[in-house]
Parts: C-alpha cells; structure tokens; sequence
C-alpha cells in the first residue's frame, strides 16, 4: 500500500471531509478525448485509485464519469479483494456509491444524514471545479505520469475545467510526495 495507516486532516464542523483522486501528464492533461490515450497513469496508480477508495465512507462520481466507468467502477466495489481490504481498514464491506448531483448542498446534507465523513470525490474537470469553487474539496491526491501528451482544441483536459479560480485562494499545501518508479504521487491539503 502507498498509504498504510492514512490520517486525514481534521473533519470540518459543518460537513464531511472530502478528498479526490486524478492522475495526469506531465503537461497536466487529465483527459484525451482519443480512447487510444487512456489511461494514463500505470497499474501501480489504478492500485493507490483502490486504496483511496477502501479508506472512504461513500463514493461520489461525476455524471460523465459514471456514465462512461460507472458500471466498472461498480464491479470493483463488489470485488472480494476490495471488500477485504476495507474491512482490514476497518471499514464496512460495502462502499456506498453516489452520482454527484447539480444540488451539492442537498447531496452534503444527505451524506451527514447518513454519518458519512470521509468522502472520496471521482470525476473529471467539471465535477471537481464545482467541488472546488463551493470549497468542498480539502485534500487532492494527485499522481503525475511521466508522459507529455500536447494539446489540439477540444481534444484535451486538465484538472479543473469551466471556471476560472481565484489565484490567491487555492495556494495548496504540499502533504507529501511518494516516488514510485517514474510516477510521483502528491498529497495536498486544500486551504
């Protein structure tokens, strides 16, 4: 495990804690719209994908995700393998999975409603831009892949897309750095 033993940082008093996962380039794409580009991290990361979601409470995924890994996102939560290891954690067997709605505030009363406090958010560049914008998100967990993959309009993404963030407001605290082979796996809390 990259993580054994994970600590996150303290729960905020009005909501869950929320954490996210995404690997990207060297150039900081995080998507290709040419199937022939993914994916992008190696096997090494697709673990660590796993493990993060072992240690959450609940699952939330992005609409366009869902729909495009939804249903393999769902198999693997029913995995033997996974179950163990969120038990090993010391977490219930099943994960809870969520589709990220338009309504943020309600899906956040839901999941307190439900005791949910450590929530792994999955999604692309949109989904997340709208976590980050309403200052949901308070850890990033972020892989970087030695590959450089270039731009052509319409073609690529990058972390968050369709908004523009203050730049004083998410000045990132560096967590921890793991190198594993070629790829760095970074930890950052968000201010």
């Amino acid at each position: 495990m990259l993580y054994p033993n994970l600590k996150f940082s303290k729960i905020p008093k009005n909501r869950p804690f929320f954490y996210t996962n995404f690997v990207q380039t060297i150039d900081g794409k995080v998507a290709v719209s040419a199937r022939n580009y993914w994916p992008i991290g190696s096997k090494f990361d697709h673990q660590v994908l796993i493990e993060l979601r072992a240690y959450a409470d609940c699952l939330i995924q992005g609409g366009n995700l869902a729909k495009e890994f939804g249903e393999i996102t769902k198999k693997s939560l029913g995995k033997l393998s996974f179950k163990k290891l969120r038990k090993v954690l010391g977490k219930n067997a099943d994960l809870p999975y969520y589709l990220a709605q338009r309504d943020l505030e309600s899906l956040i009363k839901t999941l307190q409603n439900n005791g949910y406090k450590h929530i792994l958010v999955e999604g692309g560049p949109t989904i997340i831009g709208s976590f980050l914008k309403k200052g949901l998100i308070d850890e990033v967990f972020l892989t970087i892949a030695p590959k450089i993959f270039g731009s052509k309009p319409n073609t690529t993404k990058t972390l968050v897309e369709g908004i523009l963030l203050p730049p004083d407001k998410f000045k990132l605290k560096l967590i921890s750095v793991k190198e594993i082979k070629d790829e760095l796996f970074l930890r950052y809390q968000v201010p």
